[in-house]
């Protein structure tokens, strides 16, 4: 086999192994969420937050803040008992007004990430 034909097969299983770790480095990254990202929506009754994988329950939770950074949920964040990737929390009725979506999660890599995101209640 051609020096250059070995370096070219070498760079494709390397190229291989890498993108197959890739994935084992992955972390929980927020997919979808009810109500959505910047969405105007009567008062939900909860939040619902999909996650690209499952979470580890005793290191995840989220809260609600209203447009002055109160705290709206006096609730615990839980896990889906079908489907830990989904994470839901209770809401109060909300009054019409700015609301932010704070979480922090812990996926099965031991990797914590923190996001927001805001909705509107009309």
């Amino acid at each position: 086999m051609k020096a250059s034909r070995k370096f070219a097969l070498s760079m494709l299983f390397a190229a291989a192994a890498a993108a197959g770790t890739t994935a084992a480095w992955a972390h929980a990254s927020l997919q979808s969420a009810e109500p959505a990202k910047d969405a105007e929506v009567a008062a939900p009754k909860e939040v619902t937050l999909r996650f690209n994988e499952k979470l580890e329950a005793a290191f995840s939770t989220a809260r609600v803040v209203d447009g002055n950074g109160k705290p709206v949920t006096t609730g615990k964040a839980t896990l889906d008992s079908t489907d830990p990737s989904v994470m839901k929390l209770a809401l109060p009725p909300l009054a019409p007004g700015k609301y932010t979506v704070q979480f922090v999660v812990v996926g099965h890599d031991g990797h914590r990430r923190k996001g927001e995101y805001a909705f509107s209640v009309k």
